[in-house]
């Protein structure tokens, strides 16, 4: 096994002085995406501006295909208006937060819908996603909080988005912020829980041989004992201050030689 302290001497993971572009330059950043340009046009909103490539990356898919869209966060609108105008017409945006004053982003002629009530309450995720899901995709922007996105996550992906659908939790760098621990309010971090995710994805192969799951061989297990998120969840993607997941049948590994 590798220790850490190898690693972290090779000179691949040494830390690297690295220079901050100038304003101008993060504008033409900012005007490469279809989001960029659309929320550099739209006034009271503040996001990392790495987003906008994930966003075009991992949205486009849905564009003009007429989605639902819940975003945990509503602040003072403007994450309404851009995905309103990225994913075109026919789609739903519904937001929530714990500001009563966010309903006046409350606009149903324009299929924009807001309920108010706390992100970790499972009986009002349960009645959002009554009347307004199940959705293609849910964004966390909400608290920040770990104790909120995990709680989130485990009452809207397996019952408030569809299948084929994408789950992206924003702002994880809160869970490494130096000067506080506001965000940090449980003793695994919601980082922590989604890597933890990839082990139970995998974990199966732990409690089974290859020739068990080999299709061809005598010992081909008829049935596998396996975590139930694993057979929908097929992939998390880490990006910086980002972790999507998608949503989808999956059936239990097995091989096969042909």
């Amino acid at each position: 096994m590798i220790d850490k302290s190898e690693i972290k001497a090779n000179s691949l993971f040494a830390n690297k002085r690295v220079l901050l572009s100038s304003p101008e330059r993060e504008c033409v950043e900012i005007n490469d995406t279809k989001s960029g340009r659309i929320w550099k046009s739209i006034p009271g909103g503040h996001k990392w501006l790495d987003y906008f490539k994930i966003y075009d990356r991992e949205f486009s898919y849905f564009v003009n295909k007429s989605p639902k869209i819940l975003e945990i966060g509503v602040y003072k609108g403007a994450s309404l208006k851009l995905w309103k105008e990225f994913f075109g017409e026919g789609c739903k945006i519904v937001g929530i937060d714990i500001d009563p004053v966010c309903l006046s982003y409350h606009s149903p002629e324009n299929n924009i819908f807001v309920e108010i009530g706390l992100q970790g309450d499972d009986a009002f995720l349960s009645h959002v996603i009554d009347q307004h899901g199940p959705f293609d995709i849910i964004i966390d922007d909400g608290s920040h909080k770990a104790s909120d996105q995990i709680k989130s996550f485990i009452s809207l992906f397996e019952h408030g988005l569809r299948s084929e659908g994408l789950y992206l939790v924003e702002d994880l760098e809160c869970m490494y912020w130096g000067n506080t621990d506001e965000y940090r309010d449980v003793k695994s971090t919601s980082v922590d829980f989604f890597k933890s995710l990839v082990d139970m994805q995998n974990e199966v192969f732990s409690r089974y041989s290859y020739n068990e799951l080999s299709m061809h061989g005598e010992n081909f297990a008829k049935s596998l004992d396996i975590y139930g998120i694993s057979t929908f969840l097929l992939s998390i993607r880490f990006y910086q201050g980002i972790v999507v997941l998608e949503k989808g049948i999956k059936g239990p590994p097995k091989t096969l030689h042909l």
